[in-house]
């Protein structure tokens, strides 16, 4: 098996893991420098690959082989259904589905499909998961990655990677919330297999406007207000106050989510596994469960790996929400 780092380049964050025979080997975390992968400056990108190269050189990593994540929202991903058929007459069907659903030219994007197996919300059909990334992205993914001695071996969405490190081989149906700095990702998991995916551009960072605003806060104030009494009722409320009517907008999604696939599937959607820095807010879990009067629980990569004794398992549990993709990308097998 080749050795390679899952690397999350995120809004907030550049966070890495290497394991090897499924054995935690090396993971590393550092802040994003302000910059995004899509923007269309090149000192942008060119600050990017510097932070990309300061997190290779900290980090204890025994390569510089890599498998990335694409944002969700950069990403055309849906789930289609159809008829049964050979998987010849699949890849036509969805070569003309794509037309329909992807919002550009089809040269201009890298394409690809997975059939997913019997379809769960439309008995004697197939799922068919439809992926196309902007060909513009990909080649910036290259751009940063080589600027910074990094070998990009190749791209996987976040939602794929994420199946991975926490939902694994479960066949019960589950909702997936990545709520990360500037996006929230959903996704249900049903049967072993992607069935839906949404994404809303709600996150943390709205959460930290949304306080700053409320309070006349210093910029890195409401962070940590926000870390500290989250949507507890500490501080006589005030922070839940302010951040709640932000995060109302995630919560109303997930149950958006949760109605639509619970009307047409037979499988009970009743559980509920938050990923993200944002999952870490206090009194989420127990806020999301009265709700949705589903489970809620924060996903937990480190579940799916041996971790040696001289790592910090306390501090390993603390950031685990956030690892959920760097890990599942490790856990990738090529």
């Amino acid at each position: 098996m080749t050795d390679f780092v899952g690397l999350d380049i995120g809004t907030s964050a550049i966070k890495g893991v290497q394991i090897k025979n499924r054995t935690l080997i090396s993971y590393h975390k550092i802040p994003a420098p302000g910059v995004s992968i899509v923007s269309e400056n090149p000192e942008d990108l060119k600050r990017l690959s510097e932070a990309l190269e300061r997190f290779f050189n900290e980090g204890r990593f025994k390569t510089r082989d890599v498998v990335a994540s694409v944002p969700e929202s950069q990403v055309f991903a849906r789930v289609i259904t159809l008829p049964q058929m050979g998987e010849a007459e699949i890849a036509s069907a969805v070569q003309n589905e794509a037309q329909q659903y992807v919002p550009m030219p089809l040269d201009q994007v890298a394409f690809d499909f997975e059939i997913l197996g019997p379809s769960e919300m439309e008995p004697g059909k197939v799922d068919v998961l439809l992926v196309a990334v902007p060909k513009v992205l990909t080649n910036k993914y290259l751009q940063v990655t080589r600027a910074a001695n990094v070998n990009l071996l190749s791209l996987e969405t976040e939602t794929i990677a994420i199946s991975r490190s926490v939902v694994g081989q479960s066949t019960d149906a589950v909702l997936v919330a990545s709520i990360g700095a500037s996006t929230t990702d959903l996704a249900v998991f049903s049967g072993g297999a992607l069935r839906f995916t949404r994404s809303i551009a709600t996150g943390g960072q709205a959460l930290e406007r949304a306080l700053t605003q409320s309070f006349n806060l210093a910029p890195g104030q409401a962070a940590e207000y926000i870390r500290t009494y989250g949507l507890e009722e500490k501080l006589e409320g005030k922070v839940m106050s302010a951040i709640k009517p932000v995060f109302d907008i995630i919560r109303d999604e997930i149950k958006r989510t949760q109605a639509f696939f619970s009307s047409r599937s037979k499988r009970p959607l009743q559980r509920l596994i938050l990923v993200g820095g944002t999952a870490n807010l206090p009194g989420v879990l127990v806020y999301l469960a009265d709700s949705l009067g589903m489970e809620v629980a924060r996903g937990n990569p480190w579940e799916a790996i041996s971790i040696p004794g001289n790592f910090p398992r306390e501090q390993l549990e603390e950031i685990a929400p956030s690892f959920a993709v760097a890990a599942g990308l490790a856990l990738k097998e090529i």
